[in-house]
């Protein structure tokens, strides 16, 4: 099991209502990092969500993808507090 201590976003093109954004976003934990990229759709309700919550769950669409993770859900979990305000698991 990985425990998630960090998450880090990088914005590679920054987010905008009207174009979206991409960006990596990284998982950190203590036996390595977690390295996904992600891009995040425009759309009409774009500038009412937070860009943050929008990357971190296309990251988190793509953990549960992994064979290791289907193999075990519990595969990865984060430490209290990592996870942004208002994300839903």
């Amino acid at each position: 099991m990985m425990i998630v201590k960090r998450i880090d976003v990088r914005p590679i093109q920054e987010f905008t209502p009207e174009t979206g954004g991409t960006g990596k976003v990284s998982f950190i934990t203590n036996s390595g990092d977690m390295i996904f990229g992600c891009q995040v759709k425009p759309g009409r309700e774009a500038e009412k969500r937070n860009p943050l919550l929008d990357f971190v769950s296309e990251a988190m669409r793509q953990v549960h993808r992994m064979p290791e993770y289907r193999i075990s859900k519990s595969y990865v979990k984060f430490a209290p507090g990592v996870l942004p305000e208002g994300y839903v698991t």
